[in-house]
């Protein structure tokens, strides 16, 4: 064969080749060419990639692929598959070990690796007719035009692998039933599925599939430690590309443990640089290739992205960060999402795979002021969400009524954003004190923070996000907001039954009111520190605490915190044997309650008040009834933690009147709430059971 057209086509560089020259193969800038000719002619000594030596899982794509190949088409339509998936994640072994599997069906098979570079179809052209043992022709319609002629009606499968654009590839389709192109790329394109193409993903390993390829460094060692086995699998992501790293590791260390292999990659910072083989970080060469292959605008957003402290992040979060429209940023998103760098929930949000995420932290670039907006933009958010679910004027410190304009929540899609954004709001503030913004800290700990606890009980997250917005309240010397988080702490110990640290930010609160000569703050803190006493039954001095917060809010001229200090003051004298008074108190709290329609959680709590009361007094029929009351409520409101201790009291009160069933089924469903809540009360509950 001579080949003529290389030196004389642009597109294909200055090589120039004299002379005949028998089943020539140039690649300037296309990786590996592979052909297996069914003459028996090796244009190249490699024909397709081995098939890998190991390999887990798999089986429902290749049954799916099997099926499609299998399937009848029309004469002239071949089979059009699309591979794609993360990096890493094994869809060149797929592939090669599926086209081992099936290579009896075809004559000739021809396997192109375009090693992630954008190749032109004249390139690809020119390499598919070598491999056909024809010559390239003068022009790109020519070559086509005999591309089609040598490939119409037979059974040929051309493989493409690290495909940046596969839908330029299209046009290579053979009009031949009995041909296949199979295009592998890091990149998913479900809408080529108009184009008569099978789009396939290749996910994760799941841990079972993940164990199996630690097996390989031998089995009765991952069976000996079944927790670091799936430990490992966690950490490598499910990726094949770290676990074969890992278990060759294993395998040549035959004393170690998975313990400590598990161990070295623990650390976010060093385990890509552990990911190693050969002495090259495989691992995050590939999602460095991956990232490369992105446009200029999505790798920017890639970069700033590395910046967000949260798992997962919304598209409108995301504007914020990166000072986009909501628009182009979820576009940005949704680009990265098909090139397989960012996985999607069910509620549109995005989020890294966790090896992904390790290297987005390595490329970010650094943008103190993209991360103040995320931060301003959860401030402002969580000001709407707390004024939605909570009283909107309720006591708060963090200076958020100026920044706010019409509210975009109503109470139960505020209260769904904030329990689906709470390990993101946590991890917002925490930056946000490492930073030093201490309005945000103090903002955000008064109100999505300390409205999240109210409706679900996460006390060691709350309570660390408090004591940063202590320290950045003394930081700010805000003495009004030092005392609000002292006291917002009160009550956390408090509900904890760590009574001694209870007291004395207790302590604190008051004093920090007292010098800042703060009424309502003060009242607050009596408030709070007469309910520590309160759980621990002692109501002599919780009495006079909420009689003075009460006077207070009087002289304040605030109803309905003047409600709330009878509440608790009816409380203390129920408890002190004063049943008379203490009735009195809450049924006055209840009637200031009636103002304040938007409160639907106090009168639950008033009413469960009640109960305690009329137990006390013997009186079990009315304490049901009003407990009923209280656990309607709850249930009304969705608000799990509030059922806990209603159902609790049920639980007693049925059991007098001789309802034993609804007794237990009550005490049950109340112990598997505290148990989830993380409650001390819930050892105590399960003893009585």
């Amino acid at each position: 064969m001579v080949n003529e057209s290389a030196g004389q086509n642009e597109n294909f560089g200055r090589n120039e080749n004299v002379g005949d020259v028998r089943n020539l193969v140039q690649a300037q800038t296309v990786g590996d060419v592979h052909i297996h000719n069914h003459r028996g002619e090796a244009l190249r000594a490699q024909q397709l990639p081995p098939a890998p030596a190991l390999f887990v899982d798999r089986e429902d794509v290749l049954a799916e692929l099997d099926a499609a190949l299998g399937a009848q088409r029309a004469p002239d339509q071949a089979l059009c598959v699309l591979v794609s998936g993360g990096s890493g994640t094994g869809k060149s072994a797929l592939v090669a070990r599926w086209v081992h599997g099936a290579r009896a069906r075809f004559d000739d098979v021809v396997y192109l690796d375009m090693r992630g570079r954008s190749v032109g179809l004249d390139e690809v052209l020119w390499h598919c007719l070598s491999a056909l043992g024809e010559e390239y022709p003068g022009s790109s319609d020519a070559a086509l035009a005999l591309y089609r002629s040598k490939t119409s009606g037979r059974s040929v499968a051309l493989v493409f692998d690290n495909v940046v654009q596969p839908r330029e590839l299209l046009q290579l389709r053979p009009a031949s039933s009995a041909a296949l192109v199979g295009v592998i790329s890091g990149r998913s394109m479900a809408e080529l599925a108009v184009d008569g193409v099978l789009s396939l993903q290749v996910p994760r390993l799941d841990a079972a599939a993940g164990v199996d390829v630690l097996r390989s460094a031998g089995a009765a060692r991952v069976d000996a430690e079944p927790a670091h086995a799936r430990r490992l699998v966690e950490l490598c992501g499910g990726l094949p590309i770290a676990l074969r790293i890992v278990a060759g590791r294993l395998a040549k260390r035959p004393g170690w443990k998975l313990a400590r292999v598990a161990a070295e990659l623990e650390d976010d910072h060093s385990r890509l640089d552990r990911l190693q083989e050969g002495g090259e970080p495989v691992v995050r060469n590939a999602l460095d290739r991956a990232v490369e292959e992105l446009p200029q605008a999505q790798r920017d957003l890639y970069a700033l992205l590395g910046n967000v402290p949260g798992p997962a992040f919304a598209a409108d979060a995301v504007a914020a960060l990166a000072g986009l429209t909501v628009d182009e940023a979820e576009d940005l998103l949704y680009e990265l999402h098909d090139a397989n760098l960012l996985e999607r929930n069910d509620h549109d949000e995005f989020r890294f795979h966790d090896l992904v995420r390790l290297h987005a932290v390595e490329k970010r670039r650094v943008d103190a002021a993209a991360l103040r907006r995320l931060a301003d933009w959860y401030r402002l958010r969580g000001a709407y969400a707390d004024r939605a679910v909570m009283e909107p004027q309720r006591f708060r410190v963090g200076h958020d009524d100026e920044l706010l304009g019409e509210n975009p929540f109503d109470h139960d899609s505020a209260l769904e954003w904030l329990e689906r954004e709470r390990v993101n709001l946590l991890a917002v503030l925490d930056t946000a004190h490492q930073q030093g913004w201490d309005r945000v800290v103090i903002s955000l700990c008064d109100s999505p923070v300390w409205t999240l606890h109210n409706q679900h009980k996460h006390y060691a997250d709350t309570i660390s996000a408090l004591r940063n917005g202590v320290s950045s309240a003394e930081r700010a010397q805000d003495l009004v907001a030092e005392a609000r988080m002292r006291t917002l702490l009160v009550r956390l110990y408090t509900e904890q039954h760590d009574f001694s640290a209870a007291h004395e930010q207790a302590a604190h609160a008051r004093e920090v009111a007292e010098r800042a000569g703060h009424r309502r703050a003060l009242a607050s803190a009596l408030e709070f520190h007469g309910r520590a006493h309160l759980e621990q039954s002692s109501w002599a001095e919780a009495i006079p605490l909420f009689r003075r917060a009460r006077d207070l809010n009087a002289e304040l001229g605030l109803p309905r915190a003047m409600a709330l200090q009878e509440y608790m003051l009816g409380r203390a004298l129920g408890g002190d044997g004063r049943p008379d008074d203490a009735l009195r108190q809450l049924h006055s709290a209840l009637d200031r309650l009636q103002d304040y329609p938007q409160d639907k959680r106090t009168p639950g709590r008033i009413r469960v008040a009640m109960g305690r009361v009329h137990q006390r007094l013997g009186d079990h029929a009315e304490a049901v009834r009003v407990l009923r009351a209280a656990e309607s409520d709850a249930r009304e409101r969705r608000v799990s933690h509030d059922l806990a201790e209603p159902l609790e009291l049920l639980a007693e009160s049925l059991a007098h009147i001789g309802e034993t069933a609804a007794a237990r089924e009550c005490a049950a469903e109340a112990l598997n709430i505290l148990e989830q809540a993380g409650s001390p009360r819930a050892e105590q509950l399960r003893e009585q059971l």
